[in-house]
């Protein structure tokens, strides 16, 4: 059977993906044209106790800023987050994310209330345009950022939509509730297996505290996903239950962003990409500055082999965060490895290996990779580490847990993808069953 052109001609593959945008994350890219461009970066704290509430209270700006207009560009959390702990030069900032205004401020805490400052630079010449500082309780902080978010836009030249104002402006009532959301948060950012489980905790709590909280039902879902997807857990139902919880999540409030993407994530684990298309899309339309959903609707039109669409999710994640998480790295080390840029895939792929002692996909993808080049005690080294991350992962397993591989490859590349792990170390299924 002859080859499609993609598969067989990689220098260029390497020149398509170049021209779209979507090898490399964007070096300095310019801001858009049209319309106030933003990052709200991480907001400071005196108290090292308090970091969940910086780290609260940036994320939840950096939402209701992108929900208030739809002619505000908002960089997404992600990329801000790894500029913490740095205080960098907003000029420097605004040159690297390509945003003409830089949000950032403080919070301070006494007992149950919070005192907010907030402040809005004009990346060049890197002029103070507004500032102000807010006093609230903390069940109060919804209705404190709306008001900021309303002034940051006067301040660069727009006026918040009364009916967006409305539709966002719904915070929990509970203290616990606002606590245990971002506390979570916090410790879904860390990506290692305990502080997942330590978020899930907390969704729960904020649910049992104010069960009519759907966004707590969607991140206490994405848990769930992640566990499975990333290989931490084999328990079966874990994908039943995510999208269970998800959906209780859009029966509550159908404009909750994060319960609409869960449920593409589903899709996608069970290959079922035009659905998840659909629900990404609608998690887009009502978060348009969160990266995930458009690098999971790329993935889900990939699985589709609809490339070309594919690429533009995935060129958009990229100008959402120019500084990409692991997950969007990752996603750029297979697009350039089908480009056959071996040593860029690689190089990215080492480095999420690096910052990630418990990312069990990183290190499937460099197993394979390094058995079949001829590395193979490197890859043995590999297979190690993800036994001891999971001791129950299987060469078949951990093919399966690759969202593009049984759809995208031919069958017999995916059969020698699991020959590969089963070389370098992986068990088969067969004797781990053996074992039982």
């Amino acid at each position: 059977m002859t080859k499609a052109r993609w598969d067989v001609r990689p220098y260029l593959r390497g020149l398509v993906v170049d021209a779209l945008g979507i090898s490399r994350p964007p070096k300095n890219p310019a801001p858009p044209d049209k319309g106030p461009s933003i990052v709200v970066l991480p907001f400071e704290s005196e108290s090292a106790d308090d970091e969940y509430l910086t780290d609260g209270v940036t994320q939840d700006l950096t939402n209701n800023l992108a929900r208030s207009s739809r002619a505000v560009f908002v960089i997404s959390a992600d990329s801000a987050f790894s500029y913490k702990g740095t205080n960098p030069d907003p000029t420097k900032v605004g040159t690297e994310l390509g945003v003409r205004y830089i949000l950032r401020g403080s919070v301070s805490r006494s007992g149950d209330r919070l005192g907010i400052h907030a402040e809005v630079i004009e990346a060049h010449p890197g002029k103070t345009l507004w500032s102000e500082s807010f006093e609230t309780e903390l069940t109060d902080t919804h209705a404190v950022q709306v008001e900021i978010v309303e002034k940051i836009l006067g301040a660069v030249g727009f006026e918040l939509e009364s009916a967006e104002l409305e539709r966002f402006a719904k915070p929990p009532t509970k203290l616990r509730s606002v606590e245990a959301l971002w506390r979570g948060y916090y410790h879904m950012r860390q990506l290692h297996h305990k502080d997942l489980l330590a978020a899930r905790a907390l969704f729960q709590s904020a649910i049992d505290d104010d069960p009519q909280l759907a966004s707590a039902y969607g991140l206490l879902a994405g848990t769930y996903t992640q566990e499975h997807s990333q290989g931490w857990s084999l328990a079966p139902g874990h994908l039943d239950h995510a999208k269970e919880l998800a959906t209780k999540g859009v029966q509550i409030d159908p404009d909750a962003g994060v319960c609409h993407g869960i449920l593409g994530v589903v899709e996608i684990s069970r290959g079922n990409w035009r659905q998840a298309v659909r629900h990404e899309d609608r998690a887009i339309a009502l978060d348009p500055c969160v990266t995930w959903p458009h690098a999971l609707r790329g993935v889900a039109l990939a699985q589709g082999k609809q490339r070309l669409e594919a690429s533009r999710s995935i060129k958009r994640a990229l100008r959402l965060d120019p500084r990409p998480p692991h997950g969007l790295l990752m996603a750029l080390a297979y697009i350039n490895l089908g480009a056959g840029r071996k040593t860029e895939a690689m190089d990215l792929l080492e480095k999420v290996r690096r910052e990630n002692e418990d990312n069990i996909l990183v290190r499937i993808g460099l197993t394979a990779f390094h058995q079949r080049e001829g590395d193979k005690a490197y890859a043995r080294e590999l297979t190690q580490q993800i036994l001891r991350i999971n001791p129950d992962i299987t060469a078949e397993i951990a093919k399966g847990l690759i969202p593009t591989l049984e759809q995208v490859h031919p069958r017999s590349e995916v059969i020698r993808y699991a020959d590969d792990l089963a070389a370098a170390g992986l068990p088969r299924d067969s004797e781990k069953a053996g074992l039982r």
